[in-house]
């Protein structure tokens, strides 16, 4: 029996563990506050008691409530500040996965991020034009991770677009942005180790980095930017090993990270020999693109250059610039679990890049891209939202004085028949929620229905 009385005590969780259960008590544990968590019994932000106390409580070793805590911080629902305790994660009881509605006239979609199909034609001509070869059916058979040199020199021509200097030794192939993530974690980092990234970010990496055990801690802002005394202070006091960026356009903030900003970040892990993911999902969007952060850190820094935004959805397909010293790791892992691309898709995208038929495909991405943004400024003119001309999404703060927080803001456009995100989806760790929401501004490829959509949001920001 624990020591002390705790009937009267003000404890913020008392668990009740079944103690007949073969389920080794520490993961009973763990699951205990995940499911208190999900039924609403734990609220965001709160601290749990200390170790020690929840230990007597329970009347078990202290060494069982460490490794409880430890399973919980790896699944990405508390988090620990040194000198202040734990406590429940802002998006411990989100959904993160950012899914498509299934299709609906009543639903206007400004959720997930797709582009409007009408550059399909382009790539559909391409693709009947190689079921007419003779020898398409090489391309059903399997793959290797080793690309051919076509293949290769689309992924060098591919990263020149974004102005960065690749090789054939640095060139792989992913099924998609998520799927390189998920290798890249799995080949370069060890259950228990943690990343850090900017508070809020792509809920994919929380998914990915959750699954394989590591956690996700924000970097602080210091200036409310990035800065190197960000990055330090999560080395020195977090012991990162590694970082991930979205410097373009970032996903959900919308922010553009200036020149100065990504020299610093690359220096600071050139010097204290740190990887960092940059995934370029929205960079070419920009008519002229930003030096990638990897272009100062030939050494460590790892490019994801999805293609499914600028070119198509449905390619599933991402180009990887992995540094040498951790090319064969992140092949070896590409390979081992199956998240190549398939044979035809590659060959797709080769011949779309190698052939210069892509210029014009994105050309009429980015005319999309900003005929909407200037649809939603006008639409829109005192909705106040962080982005870009060039950004296809906008990060929508509410309004002062509206007594509604982010979920409960989704929840009531969705009930008026708009889909769009709400800013816990995206928080890392225990990072305050901002009050805002992110609205895509090129998946709803209706234009009436898109029009509609705004003077609807219009009116509820009002």
């Amino acid at each position: 029996m624990p020591v002390n009385s705790f009937d009267d005590y003000p404890m913020s969780w008392k668990p009740v563990i079944d103690r007949n259960s073969k389920t080794p008590l520490y993961i009973a544990l763990a699951d205990a506050l995940k499911a208190d968590i999900l039924e609403g019994c734990l609220a965001p932000g709160t601290k749990l008691p200390p170790q020690r106390e929840l230990a007597d409580f329970l009347d078990i070793h202290l060494s069982t409530i460490t490794r409880a805590f430890k399973i919980c911080e790896q699944r990405g629902l508390v988090c620990s500040i040194i000198g202040r305790g734990t406590f429940i994660s802002s998006d411990a009881a989100v959904q993160g996965m950012l899914t498509i509605r299934e299709a609906s006239d009543k639903i206007i979609e400004m959720g997930a991020i797709l582009p409007k199909p009408d550059v399909e034609e382009i790539i559909t001509n391409y693709l009947k034009e190689m079921i007419s070869e003779p020898d398409f059916f090489k391309l059903m058979q399997y793959d290797t991770v080793k690309s051919d040199k076509l293949q290769t020199q689309a992924g060098i021509l591919w990263f020149e677009y974004y102005g960065m200097k690749s090789g054939a030794d640095n060139i792989l192939f992913s099924s998609g942005s998520q799927n390189g993530i998920y290798a890249i974690l799995s080949a370069l980092f060890d259950s228990g180790d943690k990343i850090a990234t900017t508070p809020v970010t792509y809920p994919g990496l929380k998914i990915a980095a959750n699954s394989l055990g590591i956690q996700v801690v924000p970097l602080p802002l210091f200036d409310n930017k990035i800065t190197v005394e960000s990055l330090d202070y999560v080395v020195k006091n977090h012991d990162v090993k590694g970082f991930y960026f979205i410097p373009d356009f970032n996903n959900p903030s919308g922010e553009l990270m200036d020149v100065k900003t990504r020299k610093a970040i690359a220096d600071y892990c050139n010097t204290n020999r740190l990887p960092f993911m940059e995934d370029s999902i929205y960079s070419l969007f920009l008519p002229k693109p930003l030096p990638p952060i990897s272009s100062f850190s030939p050494e460590y820094g790892i490019m994801i250059a999805s293609v499914s935004k600028i070119l198509s959805p449905g390619l599933r397909l991402a180009v990887l610039h992995i540094p040498g010293q951790y090319y064969q790791k992140v092949a070896t892992t590409l390979y081992s679990i199956i998240i190549t691309p398939p044979a035809l898709m590659m060959q797709l995208f080769t011949r779309l890049i190698n052939l210069g038929k892509f210029d014009k495909i994105r050309a009429l991405r980015i005319q999309d891209v900003v005929e909407r943004n200037k649809l939603f400024d006008r639409i829109c003119p005192t909705v106040k939202s962080s982005g870009d001309i060039y950004c296809p999404l906008r990060w929508t703060f509410i309004p002062e004085g509206k007594e509604v927080n982010p979920t409960i803001l989704e929840k009531d456009l969705l009930k008026m028949g708009i889909q769009l995100y709400s800013a816990e989806r995206f928080v890392v760790g225990n990072y305050s929620v901002p009050q805002a929401v992110r609205i895509s501004l090129i998946s709803e490829h209706d234009p009436e229905k898109y029009e509609a959509g705004l003077e609807m949001i219009n009116r509820y920001f009002a």
